[in-house]
């Protein structure tokens, strides 16, 4: 006899957006997002007995911004600090330029987890900088300028 086929999604939901074709066979989720990973289940049954399968969907994407930099303007000896923040899957890297150049952590400069700090700024340290975050399907940036006063 012909299977009834059902879906869900193990542990949650089904996404409200999916959509079941070919007689339930077919589950189509338009436009997927992070939230709709996980693992589903397919579930064909009638009166000769039941098969089960289970997949699971994993959702990769390039990076963007939460959070980005501003136009800053320091004393000099104040202390710099700048957070860029982005969200991806795999979860972004962060590098730091300055003026287009890459910037290294020195005694004074500190870069760590997309936030960037420098102690007792001098005019030495005025320009453009830029926060990258990339992971494999694309890098973004974001750009600022410090002014030492």
């Amino acid at each position: 006899p012909v299977p009834t086929i059902s879906w869900r999604k193990v542990n949650g939901h089904n996404p409200s957006k999916a959509r079941l074709r070919k007689s339930q066979a077919v589950l189509e989720i338009p436009n997927v997002q992070l939230e709709d990973a996980g693992m589903y289940e397919c579930k064909a049954e009638n009166s000769r007995g039941r098969n089960v399968f289970r997949g699971q969907l994993q959702v990769y994407t390039y990076p963007h911004w939460v959070e980005k930099l501003n136009d800053t303007q320091l004393d000099s000896g104040d202390q710099l600090r700048w957070e860029c923040k982005a969200t991806g899957k795999p979860r972004p890297t962060y590098h730091w330029l300055k003026n287009g150049v890459p910037l290294w952590p020195q005694s004074r400069i500190e870069m760590v987890n997309g936030v960037l700090m420098i102690h007792s700024v001098n005019v030495s340290d005025a320009g453009m900088y830029q926060c990258l975050a990339e992971n494999k399907y694309g890098t973004i940036y974001a750009s600022a300028e410090l002014k030492i006063l």
